[in-house]
């Protein structure tokens, strides 16, 4: 994986480790929480779903070659 996928990747772990953090600490309903965590992770996988397909599902956008270190 290059260093554009590590950089992707490392993004997005955090963000969703930031995510849960906030939810674990956020003073609401446990359905509510729920609700709210659901509705992230639908759009986390549209949004990858979109990133994916823009980058055309390799690292490089389809160039295999470039992956090669």
């Amino acid at each position: 994986m290059g260093k554009l996928g590590n950089f992707v990747k490392t993004l997005t772990v955090g963000g969703a480790l930031g995510f849960v953090a906030g939810l674990l600490f956020a003073p609401q309903k446990g359905e509510d929480s729920r609700k709210q965590l659901q509705d992230a992770v639908e759009k986390g996988k549209v949004k990858f779903t979109e990133l994916k397909d823009k980058m055309g599902g390799s690292c490089c956008g389809g160039d295999p070659d470039c992956c090669k270190d």
